[in-house]
């Protein structure tokens, strides 16, 4: 008996499209999210820092000595380029009229993700840009962590390890120089450094969980003698080189350290969405702010590079 069975081919059947839509962008941002923000007032966005160095040497004054006066150390004028990052987004009419799925309403969807891409940039920005006036209508740009540290930046070796005797030196150096209650607290590197981090023996704590057999780990804080210090993977940090990428030395991830307290974002104008006057058959707006990096206290952060990729 013949079934009347359909074949693969038939044109009767409907899509089976769930109203579901899966992203899995990355969008991690510690520093937009954790920095404290200030406000500025021009593109020149400046600010002070004072630092005394400590003696070096033994002092003294005779009885009955003259007075005598030295210049005291001024503090010291620092500054840095507002940055304009902007991002934007198109829907046509078509789009905006027809049934689509897992996104609700088009053009809203869009700039949700817009303004996850700016954020995105921003991050970015942060950490990787280099210094850029904006003469000659080029556009402007922040000067970033990776350029900005310079009293505690040293690449290492090729292919040297990063060991926990390494990471304490990096914490040596600073103390030396800032003391002991400033001294980097926050550390950003790559996936892989950071897995190398884990194996450290001091300050982490591995818990197994018994109902299932599976071992945990707490988020990594590592403590060493200089204090308590966060560890965040981050996918804007150099994972394949640092230092001078021309050269055949000091070629591996990076390492950067900062004091969480003495680094702000700085808004020149607070990033908002705004909806563009139309052209054409479609709607469009773009998401802006400008902002920068405002570094109060460089030295009492670190930056090394040249490791071994896997750490």
């Amino acid at each position: 008996m013949a079934w009347g069975l359909q074949t693969y081919q038939d044109t009767i059947r409907r899509e089976d499209l769930t109203d579901v839509l899966t992203d899995v962008s990355p969008d991690a941002n510690p520093l937009m999210t954790m920095l404290g923000t200030t406000t500025a007032k021009g593109v020149v966005h400046e600010w002070l820092e004072d630092y005394q160095a400590r003696p070096t040497s033994v002092s003294g004054a005779a009885e009955a000595a003259t007075t005598t006066f030295s210049d005291l150390t001024q503090p010291s004028r620092r500054s840095n380029f507002s940055h304009i990052i902007m991002t934007s987004f198109q829907v046509s009419g078509t789009e905006s009229k027809v049934a689509v799925a897992g996104m609700g309403d088009p053009y809203d969807y869009q700039a949700a993700k817009a303004l996850r891409d700016w954020k995105n940039k921003a991050e970015y920005a942060l950490i990787n840009s280099t210094l850029v006036s904006g003469v000659s209508g080029t556009a402007r740009k922040m000067i970033g962590m990776n350029a900005v540290i310079t009293s505690h930046s040293t690449g290492v070796l090729s292919g040297c390890s990063l060991s926990e005797t390494e990471f304490n030196n990096m914490v040596s150096d600073v103390w030396s120089d800032v003391g002991p209650d400033e001294v980097f607290d926050m550390v950003l590197v790559p996936f892989g450094l950071k897995q190398k981090i884990s194996t450290f023996t001091a300050g982490n704590t591995r818990y197994l969980d018994a109902s299932d057999k599976k071992l945990v780990r707490p988020v990594m804080v590592y403590e060493s003698d200089g204090g308590i210090h966060r560890i965040f993977a981050h996918k804007d940090i150099e994972s394949t080189h640092g230092g001078t990428a021309s050269t055949s030395t000091n070629i591996g991830p990076t390492f950067i350290g900062i004091k969480e307290d003495k680094w702000k974002i700085s808004y020149l104008r607070p990033v908002k969405r705004e909806e563009l006057a139309k052209t054409g058959d479609s709607k469009s707006g773009h998401i802006i702010g400008e902002l920068t990096l405002e570094y109060r206290a460089e030295r009492t952060g670190v930056r090394r590079w040249g490791y071994a990729n896997t750490g």
